[in-house]
């Protein structure tokens, strides 16, 4: 089902304007992103998925460029344009060197050599968890001690496998909603 309604600022009721301006504030972008417009019809919905965002993405010890290149991962790898578009253009800005091609090379499961071993691993092991969670119910994949080995704190681990249940979450209600991308990736040279 197509989300039909996005609940742009000028109309929105006070407490949705006031979670666009934190929104908005934290993450310095000039607009609201189309997928917390799209849940601007219920406060309590918004205020639910963006509170998840903020302290799993905003806040924490890992560095911004593996969650957002683990998002983006998990996202190109699930199919989602919305995400995959969103977190590949924040990784592409975070990092100018990085590549749309390395990046998409990534999510088929191609190693970019360059990036940090630890970096590697977690990339791998978070979208198994997000995408084959099964596996892992099954002990089928030692999360914490294949992440403990590169050198990962208790808290690191705690924080990539909360990437693990947003990226999923996220997913799925853009997913549902059809949302449209806010910015496009590959993003137009």
């Amino acid at each position: 089902m197509k989300r039909q309604v996005h609940v742009e600022y000028a109309d929105a009721p006070p407490r949705v304007q006031a979670i666009y301006d934190e929104i908005k504030n934290l993450t310095g972008a000039p607009d609201v992103p189309n997928v917390f417009k799209a849940l601007g019809t219920n406060e309590n919905s918004l205020f639910a998925a963006w509170t998840k965002l903020r302290f799993t993405v905003l806040t924490g010890d890992v560095p911004m460029l593996l969650k957002q290149l683990i998002l983006f991962n998990i996202s190109a790898r699930a199919r989602n344009e919305y995400c995959t578009a969103l977190h590949g253009n924040l990784a592409l800005n975070l990092d100018r060197t990085l590549t749309c091609d390395e990046l998409l090379r990534m999510s088929r499961g191609d190693v970019i050599e360059r990036l940090p071993r630890a970096y590697r691993a977690a990339i791998e092991t978070i979208t198994k968890v997000a995408l084959e969670g099964e596996s892992v119910a099954a002990g089928e994949l030692p999360v914490d001690s294949e992440l403990r080995d590169e050198g990962f704190s208790e808290r690191e681990v705690d924080e990539l496998l909360s990437l693990a249940s947003l990226g999923t979450m996220m997913n799925t209600i853009t997913n549902i909603f059809e949302i449209p991308v806010d910015q496009p990736f590959p993003p137009p040279e």
